[in-house]
Formats: C-alpha cells, structure tokens, sequence
C-alpha cells in the first residue's frame, strides 16, 4: 500500500524563500524621508514687510569643512510665527555614518534678525515629523520698539522736519494695548480706536478737543489725516513708520523713554 507523506525539504525551502523575500523587502526601507515641523521665535513683535524666512537642510558631518546643502525653503513676505515646512527626502541621498541638520533664520534685506543657536539632527532613525525650531534674536541688532504701549514723537511728515518753538509740546501718538490709540497733534489732544493686522493699521473715528491755537500749527490737521482708514507701518529700530496711500500722506516718529 503506498502512502503519501509530506515533502518536508521542499516545503521548508518554500518557507524559508518567503522568510528571505519578505526580509529583503523589510531591509530595503522607504524610499523617502520626512523632515517637518514648525520655526518661530518668541519675541513678541512683527517683522517688517519684506522680511523673509529660510529653512535649511545640511550635511554637517564634517566639523572642518562647510555643511553640504541638500534643500531649502525659502519664504518671503512673511507674516507672524509659527511658519510650517516639510521636506521629502530621497533616501539614496542619504550616506551611512553622516550626520545631518536643520535651521532656520530670518533677514530683512541683507539684515539678518533671527537665527536658530542650537543643533537640531535629523535622518538618524528616529522620526523627525515634529520637530521644534526656535530663532534667536540676533545680538548686534539694535533694540526693537514695540509698536504698542510706545510713546511714539513724530519728527517729520511728508519728508518736512517738525520744528518747535520753545516750550511747545511734541506733537507724539500712543497706541495702547486694548486697541486705543492716544495722543497730541501739535494744538489738541485726540484718541480713538484702532485695530492692527500684520503690517497695516485701520484708524477708526479720531476725536480731539477743540482748542484754537495762536499761531496756528501747520502741520496738525495733515497728522490727524494720516491716522484716517488704513496705514501701512514698519519699525526700524526705534523708528515708526506710517504711510498712508489713500491720503497722501508719510510719517516718521521716534520712540521715546522717559527716566
């Protein structure tokens, strides 16, 4: 009588085939990487219109030599912090034993204003899709006013300097916290409201006293138009400036600290 048994060798090779292709489709990973996260800096302040943001992947393996560029973001025009950005990595141009970085850093023309400080690796085998990049303010750059809660003296209008008589108070404005804005045209005082949204200001209706002054003071009734409707503004420093297109009108203001 003849009896089936199993073939044993082949089904053992058969197993152990699949074990081998299954263990070369594990060992050949992904074909991409993701680097991700967010860059920010915690200074609570808003850059100038034509600030802009740059993210940089890099080879920093070699500690006396250059980092090897492998991407960029660039960004221009940037409003406020957090600024997203992703990169897909081919793995083939990835070296074993290599190290690698991001950073970030953000400039104002050929001005550099933030720059991480820190080390952040990356495509060492962990998972890199929630990283964390904190610019610091660079040192050499001189303080930034803050645009609120700033006594802010105004020092020419169109281009023409605002010149005093002795004993006559600056003309000056204040936007305070809580959306009021304050201040002294050069004869009255006037307040109102304002609201602010990236780089441009929106005036709402100004009121002010009523007093008549001897001499008049030429250039009042143009600072209390240029605070009508829409201003576009920027800081430099511990300048202000405010530009308002429908009106014709352009103003610098100094930062003042008062002892």
């Amino acid at each position: 009588m003849f009896i089936a048994r199993p073939r044993s060798g082949y089904l053992t090779s058969l197993l152990a085939a699949t074990m081998l292709l299954t263990g070369c489709s594990t060992l050949t990973g992904p074909e991409h990487h993701e680097v991700s996260g967010q860059a920010l800096y915690r200074e609570r302040m808003v850059l100038p219109a034509d600030s802009r943001l740059e993210v940089r992947l890099q080879d920093v393996s070699r500690a006396d030599a250059p980092a090897v560029l492998l991407d960029m973001i660039v960004r221009d025009n940037i409003a406020t912090p957090p600024y997203p950005f992703s990169f897909r990595v081919p793995a083939d141009q990835l070296q074993p034993g290599h190290r690698y970085a991001v950073s970030a850093r953000i400039s104002t023309g050929d001005r550099l204003m933030f720059t991480t400080d820190s080390h952040y690796g990356v495509l060492a085998g962990e998972e890199d899709t929630n990283l964390m990049l904190v610019m610091k303010r660079v040192a050499s750059q001189a303080p930034q006013a803050s645009l609120q809660n700033t006594y802010w003296k105004l020092v020419s209008l169109n281009g023409a300097t605002i010149e005093l008589r002795e004993g006559q108070r600056e003309p000056h404005l204040i936007l305070k916290q809580g959306d009021r804005v304050q201040g002294f045209s050069g004869c009255n005082q006037f307040m109102g409201q304002f609201s602010q949204q990236d780089s441009s200001l929106h005036f709402g209706p100004i009121a002010g006293t009523m007093r008549a002054c001897v001499p008049s003071i030429d250039y009042e009734h143009r600072f209390l138009q240029l605070l009508q409707g829409s201003v576009n503004w920027s800081i430099d420093g511990e300048q202000l400036k405010l530009n308002n297109p429908d009106q014709g009108l352009k103003a610098t203001f100094k930062a003042i600290y008062f002892k």
